[in-house]
């Protein structure tokens, strides 16, 4: 049966283009394929057509043009935790692609197959939204669109992309100065493990006052996709960065774990594991208790 499945490796983004106008739903897009071929194996297809990506190396940059990064859909989580431009503009990307397997699997997937495969816990996918990043799609007649991360990233590996169309970068802004950001997960073990809550948080500390100017946080692994949560987000806008905010942080963050999951099994154990990470974000974030405890109202 395996003699039925076709493999198309184009090295150019022309002759991707050409390779779409004649997919199917029998055709399936790889670019590290790190999840795809075990996909593929469960459920038994053993026919179609498969396109590598991997092959067009136009598409593997990470570059700074002014106040925008750009990152070729063919780079690797490994060269985006070694690019300084990344750790210097966008920490909680460079943190969320360390977290991610093993070193073995960072060395091959790329961030448009992580987009693409819209796994619900995905660690990249949080960070990605809380940045406000963009995602530039082509389509078989070589057009080019843009699309916000929900846009494309629909549900539980689910996302919109027609067959005939591809990511091809993902369009970070540079927030800026006064902006932090950070990721973390909480798992079942220490290493190379699947997220079972995992957090993106983005903020603007006006540093003359110490309020917080704008909050992003986007939570995963609690539902079939990532998402902001509004009600974190208002609890810290306009606030000062205090250890009383630090707890106020901690029970918003548990007040969405029992909307978001309510009755589910798995409930007890995030509330009690978002703790922990609502402890590591603000550190991190904010900086040590101690300092916060000088800035008081």
């Amino acid at each position: 049966m395996m003699n039925e499945m076709n493999f198309k490796m184009p090295t150019s983004l022309n002759e991707l283009s050409l390779n779409l106008g004649n997919a199917d739903e029998k055709t399936y897009l790889i670019s590290g394929g790190t999840d795809l071929i075990i996909k593929l194996r469960e459920k038994k297809i053993y026919s179609g057509t498969i396109i590598d990506l991997k092959g067009i190396q136009e598409l593997n940059y990470i570059r700074q043009i002014e106040q925008t990064i750009f990152i070729g859909a063919n780079t690797t989580f490994t060269e985006m935790i070694n690019s300084e431009v990344l750790n210097k503009n966008a920490p909680c990307l460079v943190q969320a692609a360390e977290q991610i397997g093993s070193t073995q699997i960072r060395n091959a997937a790329t961030i448009g197959g992580n987009i693409a495969n819209a796994f619900a816990g995905a660690d990249a996918i949080p960070a990605l939204i809380a940045m406000g990043v963009k995602v530039k799609i082509m389509n078989a007649k070589g057009e080019f669109f843009l699309k916000d991360m929900d846009e494309v990233v629909i549900g539980s590996g689910k996302n919109s992309l027609r067959k005939d169309e591809v990511i091809t970068e993902a369009i970070v802004p540079v927030l800026g100065d006064g902006y932090k950001s950070f990721f973390g997960k909480i798992g079942s073990r220490e290493r190379v493990t699947i997220a079972k809550l995992n957090m993106a948080v983005v903020v603007k500390n006006n540093h003359e006052t110490g309020v917080i100017e704008d909050a992003r946080v986007v939570l995963g692994s609690l539902g079939p996709k990532a998402f902001r949560s509004d009600l974190v987000e208002t609890g810290l806008i306009g606030k000062h960065i205090t250890d009383s905010l630090q707890t106020e942080f901690e029970k918003a963050l548990i007040a969405q774990i029992d909307i978001s999951i309510a009755g589910r099994s798995s409930r007890p154990y995030k509330r009690e594991a978002v703790k922990a990470l609502s402890e590591d974000a603000f550190s991190n974030l904010f900086g040590s208790p101690a300092w916060r405890c000088n800035n008081e109202k």
